[in-house]
């Protein structure tokens, strides 16, 4: 009933903008009828369905009629497999090695997993019926090398099935762990070789096998360095291309009580930045970019680990021996946070086409620079996880009140909106930083500046006296949700390129009535990038290194949010 509240309430923000009397008055009916149900103060509502009954009597020459409320506008509550459906909700599926990863919205347990085979000639079929149902279900294709078919498909309402096709009856297997189901294809690859380690403190050989499938969000395709994570007592640095031992410097020794092993490795590695390495028993794992071509992995303890590795062409495994909890199966995977699930995330690239938003110097359009920056930001976001949408993805105009529309389509967990800011010649040489805004009534002279350079492509106006109206009805737990991802991500652009470019200004997280923000049900923030109009800052604007600094910036910004408010 929540849901049918807050869902009427959006339906009558959007008739308020659009001066929809008719739609108006529905929706403040259901809207009564559902607050009362919820226990609600109505009489605000009651008060403006009367003030709105009485203009349209006016208009027509009526006399003022009684209201009456009918309770068939209310839509019927969902019976109990409705409910159960809604609950086992499916957020993402996706494959990762010999892995299929179905994640839910919530804790779940075994017994919603049904396994059973088929032999279908000339296939072999494991077939897995979960319970939960996936809304994107119809775009998602599946696939795993050495495996001819996997079928995805909603087979009842409230099950989903994987179909798991192969001429060869291969093995499978699932697990089950906290949100998450894991169905691994179990004989794909047999590694039974072993290969020998040297120590680095005696010629002493050593075996490790080869290391099982683990789940990693950070995969970097483009650089040398592929992906780096943990696994029991190991180190596991994969490459994208041939390695070698002149590509690798090892050095130990012992600096202020601690035993230091320091592995510099010739590559690059996109996301040494964001990840984060542990071993159970060790105290500290470090990784930086020690500069531009050189990775640095640091084992760092007050005992004196032995510390072996193993080098093959694409593939570097750092083991630490010695250690209390060797015998533990569990993977310290490189994700963003802790208990990681993907998220919905839909980006909004500011303005377009004949829309081009602000100019700067030497006719640099902040159309492009959005466009640009939301694009690094979906390739980011994509790799690490989650699935990412696109407002626009190339030079066109879309109406301001149409942006959301995807993110409500979509049921987003997030809607960011990207843009850049400007001020007159007069003033341009003195103002510039980076700011973030939520939507929510403007508190200060510049939000509302900023709001109405952005607004002025709606054509939508309002007087003083709706403006009021419908700010007083937004939704509060959404307006904090909206600060708190707009704090988030204002320190992480600030954190991103204050590394690389001298005197970025912090202007702050601001409150600002943006009408590209008002349709969006989920938590929604304004980037403004920077200053366009300021010399100095619509060159960086325009250049693809700071572009590629403050989507990663984002990024981690949209990260350490969804951390804290999972």
């Amino acid at each position: 009933m929540k849901d049918e509240y807050h869902s009427s309430r959006m339906n009558y923000l959007k008739a308020v903008l659009k001066k929809d009397h008719e739609t108006k008055i529905k929706e403040l009916k259901k809207l009564i009828v559902l607050g009362e149900k919820l226990n609600k103060n109505t009489t605000p509502d009651k008060k403006k369905l009367e003030i709105l009954i009485e203009r349209q009597n006016k208009t027509l020459g009526k006399k003022i009629a009684p209201i009456k409320i009918e309770q068939n506008t209310l839509v019927k509550k969902t019976d109990n497999k409705k409910t159960n459906y809604k609950f086992n909700a499916i957020q993402s599926i996706y494959t990762f090695e010999n892995t299929i990863v179905i994640n839910y919205t919530h804790n779940i347990s075994k017994d919603i997993v049904r396994f059973f085979e088929l032999k279908q000639k000339p296939q072999h079929k494991d077939v897995y019926d979960l319970k939960g149902a996936y809304s994107h279900v119809r775009g998602t294709k599946l696939k795993i090398k050495g495996v001819e078919k996997i079928v995805v498909g909603q087979f009842k309402s409230d099950t989903l099935r994987v179909v798991i096709a192969n001429k060869k009856n291969l093995k499978t297997s699932f697990s089950v762990n906290n949100k998450q189901v894991v169905i691994s294809i179990d004989d794909l690859k047999k590694t039974t070789k072993k290969t020998k380690i040297i120590s680095k403190t005696k010629n002493e050989s050593v075996f490790v096998k080869k290391s099982d499938t683990f789940k990693n969000i950070y995969i970097d395709r483009k650089n040398s360095i592929k992906t780096v994570f943990t696994k029991n007592n190991t180190i596991v640095v994969q490459f994208n291309k041939n390695f070698s031992n002149r590509d690798l410097k090892y050095t130990a020794y012992k600096s202020n009580n601690r035993y230091q092993d320091i592995f510099d490795i010739k590559g690059k590695f996109k996301y040494a930045k964001p990840i984060k390495l542990k071993i159970d028993g060790l105290e500290k794992i470090s990784i930086g970019q020690k500069n531009n071509s050189t990775l640095r992995i640091r084992v760092s303890d007050k005992k004196d680990y032995r510390v072996i590795y193993t080098l093959k062409k694409r593939e570097l495994v750092i083991k630490i021996l010695n250690l209390k909890n060797t015998n533990q199966t569990s993977i310290t995977p490189a994700l963003p946070y802790a208990n990681f699930t993907s998220k919905t995330i839909v980006i909004d690239a500011g303005h377009g086409a004949k829309d081009v938003g602000a100019v700067g110097p030497n006719k640099r359009y902040e159309k492009v620079v959005t466009l640009k920056v939301a694009k690094y930001l979906y390739s980011i976001l994509k790799q690490r996880g989650h699935k990412v949408f696109l407002t626009r993805h190339k030079d066109r105009f879309i109406k301001v009140n149409n942006r959301t529309i995807l993110a409500n389509k979509k049921n987003a967990d997030i809607f960011i909106s990207v843009h850049a800011n400007s001020v007159p010649k007069s003033k341009a040489h003195r103002i510039q930083g980076i700011e973030t805004f939520f939507l929510s009534p403007a508190r200060s002279e510049r939000a509302k500046r900023v709001a109405a350079k952005e607004n002025r492509t709606d054509i939508r106006k309002m007087s003083n006296s709706t403006k009021k109206v419908f700010l007083e009805s937004l939704n509060r737990p959404r307006i904090t949700a909206s600060h708190k991802l707009a704090i988030d991500t204002q320190a992480g652009m600030l954190q991103s390129v204050k590394k690389s470019f001298r005197g970025v200004k912090d202007s702050g997280v601001r409150e600002g009535p943006f009408w590209v923000l008002v349709g969006a049900q989920m938590p929604s923030i304004l980037i403004e990038l920077g200053y366009i109009s300021h010399p100095t800052e619509s060159k960086r604007l325009y250049s693809t290194k700071y572009q590629k600094l403050l989507a990663n910036g984002i990024a981690n910004g949209v990260d350490s949010y969804f951390s804290k408010n999972p």
